[in-house]
C-alpha cells in the first residue's frame, strides 16, 4: 500500500476514534463518524457483453467516513475523509478506495467566497462506472467525467476543484464566478484505451430577481480540455434561464443554451446544451429530478456529448423505516453527431430499504440494476446487463437520523 494511501487510512481511523471517544471539545465543530460493515454480489460485474464470460462476484465491505464540521456566523466548513475496503471471492477485484470531499464557504457583507475540492482514488470496471446516488441533493455533485469505454478495470485517481466567488451588485442583482477544474489519471492498464487528461471551465455567471419567486439566470463559460496524446480542445458557450420557486419547499431551475468547442484540424458545430432541475424536500419525503444536456470530458482523447436523467426519491414510511428508488440515465455521443466510441447507452435503477434498529444502528438493503449498450465499442445491438445487491449493518453514533 502507498504512503498516500497509509496516510489517508491513518487519518480515518484517528478520526473515527476521536469521534467515539468523547464530544467534540470546540462549540462550533461537530464530528460524525460512520461505520458500515457489508455483504456484495453482483452477477456480472464487468459489465460484459458475453453471457459465458460474465464474471460473479461475492465479498464483504468495510466503509469508514467521517464529517467534519465547522460553522461560525460567516464561514461554515465541511471535510469529509472516507475510506472503502472491498474483499471479494475472485482477489483479483479486492480494492481499497479513498475518497475526500472539503466545502467551505465564507459569507462578507456583500460577496461570498467558496472552495470545493474532491478526491478519488480507487479501483474502477469498466472504466468509469456511474452510480445513482440516492444521497444528491446538489447538482454540483453529479459529474459527467466517466466514459464506459473499456471492460478492463483497474485504478483511476481523480481531482476535482470548483473555486466560486459571488457578488451582490444590489438588492436583486449579484456576479459570480466559477471554476471547475479536473485532472484524471488512469493506471497502466488502460494504457491505449484512456489517457489521462485535465479540464478547466470558467463559468461567470449573472442573476437577477425579477419577484420573491422568480430569478433570471445567465452563464458566460470557456474551457479548455487537454487529453495526454491529443490535441488541446478549447470551447465557450452561454446559457440562460430562471429559477422558480414553486414554494418554500420545492424549487425550478431552467436553462437553455449553446457551447462551441474547437481541437486542432476539427470544425465542429456548436452544440445545444440544457439543464432542468426540479428539488423538493419536506419532512418525509426528498426529491431530487434532473434532466441535463451537456458537453463532457473524457478519457477518449475527446469531448462527447451527453443527454442524462438523473432522478433521486426517498421517503419515510414511518419511523423506523424509509425507502428511496435512484434512476440514472444518459446516452452518450460523439461531437457534432460524429460517430465515436464514446457512443452508448447506459441505465441505472437502484432501489434502498433502510430500517433504524435504534438511532445510533440502521440495517439498509440495495438493489441496482444496470444496463449498458457501448455502440461501436462492440459488436452493435449488443448489451450488458448486471444485477448487484448489498446489506449493510451502519454504526453511526452521532448523525441525525435522515430520511
Amino acid at each position: 500500500m502507498s504512503s498516500r494511501k497509509n496516510t489517508f487510512v491513518a487519518l480515518c481511523i484517528s478520526v473515527l476514534a476521536l469521534g467515539l471517544a468523547g464530544p467534540a471539545n470546540a462549540q462550533n465543530w461537530d464530528l460524525e463518524p460512520k461505520i458500515k460493515v457489508g455483504a456484495e454480489y453482483d452477477d456480472n460485474a464487468e459489465l460484459d457483453t458475453r453471457t459465458d464470460e460474465e464474471v460473479s462476484l461475492s465479498g464483504g465491505l468495510l466503509d469508514l467516513s467521517a464529517d467534519i464540521k465547522y460553522s461560525s456566523e460567516n464561514a461554515t466548513f465541511l471535510f469529509q475523509p472516507r475510506a472503502l475496503i472491498r474483499r471479494y471471492d475472485e482477489s483479483d477485484f479486492d480494492s481499497e478506495d479513498f475518497f475526500m470531499r472539503s466545502d467551505f464557504d465564507y459569507k462578507g457583507r456583500s460577496s461570498t467566497i467558496g472552495f470545493r475540492a474532491f478526491f478519488d482514488e480507487q479501483s474502477v470496471r469498466t472504466a468509469e462506472r456511474a452510480d445513482s446516488d440516492l444521497e444528491i441533493e446538489d447538482p454540483d455533485d453529479l459529474t459527467d467525467d466517466d466514459t464506459g469505454r473499456t471492460v478492463r478495470f483497474g485504478d483511476r485517481t481523480k481531482l476535482r476543484l470548483l473555486p466560486k466567488w459571488d457578488y451582490q451588485l444590489s438588492t436583486v442583482s449579484s456576479i459570480g464566478a466559477t471554476v471547475d477544474y479536473y485532472d484524471v489519471q488512469y493506471e497502466d492498464v488502460f494504457s491505449g484505451l484512456l489517457d489521462d487528461y485535465t479540464d478547466a471551465r470558467l463559468n461567470l455567471n449573472y442573476r437577477r430577481n425579477f419577484s420573491s419567486v422568480n430569478t433570471g439566470l445567465l452563464t458566460v463559460t470557456g474551457r479548455r480540455y487537454d487529453p495526454d496524446g491529443f490535441d488541446e480542445t478549447t470551447g465557450y458557450g452561454v446559457m440562460a434561464g430562471f429559477e422558480y420557486a414553486l414554494s418554500q419547499q420545492m424549487q425550478f431551475m431552467t436553462m437553455i443554451g449553446i457551447e462551441d468547442t474547437d481541437q486542432s484540424g476539427f470544425d465542429y458545430d456548436p452544440e445545444v446544451t440544457a439543464n432542468i432541475t426540479l428539488t423538493r424536500s419536506l419532512e418525509t419525503i426528498r426529491m431530487f429530478a434532473q434532466y441535463r444536456r451537456s458537453v463532457n470530458a473524457s478519457g477518449a482523447g475527446t469531448l462527447s456529448v451527453r443527454d442524462s436523467l438523473n432522478l433521486n426519491f426517498r421517503r419515510r414510511l414511518n419511523e423506523k423505516i424509509s425507502a428511496g428508488l435512484g434512476i440514472r440515465a444518459y446516452h452518450s455521443a460523439g461531437v457534432d453527431g460524429s460517430t465515436s466510441v464514446e457512443d452508448r447507452d447506459y441505465v441505472q435503477l437502484q432501489s434502498s430499504f433502510l430500517w433504524y434498529v435504534t438511532t445510533a444502528f440502521v440495517i439498509e438493503a440495495d438493489y441496482r440494476y444496470t444496463v449498458i449498450d457501448r455502440g461501436s465499442d462492440v459488436v452493435v445491438g449488443e448489451r450488458a446487463n448486471a444485477n448487484q445487491v448489498n446489506l449493510w449493518f451502519v454504526y453511526q453514533p452521532r448523525t441525525t437520523p435522515r430520511l
